[in-house]
């Protein structure tokens, strides 16, 4: 009986989990958030609300991305 092993792409998903979290790291390190710690408000909002906020948001978005992931040509997922 003749078995074939199937080779599949790797999905670099762990080196995109782990740029997520760089990227997390880096947007709540305390000289960024020093820069957004501004008295300015933009639209009567705090800027340092709306880094905290955009910033949570915006992992949230390329977390899901990275974890979905985007299916291949042949419908299957990576």
């Amino acid at each position: 009986m003749s078995r074939r092993l199937r080779l599949t792409r790797p999905s670099g998903k762990p080196e995109r989990l782990a740029a997520a979290f760089l990227l997390g790291l880096a947007l709540f390190l305390p000289p960024l958030l020093n820069v957004a710690s501004r008295d300015a408000l933009v639209g009567g909002i705090p800027v340092l609300v709306l880094w905290l906020f955009g910033g949570w948001l915006a992992l949230i978005v390329v977390l899901a991305l990275v974890v979905e992931g985007k299916p291949d040509d042949d419908g299957r997922p990576r």
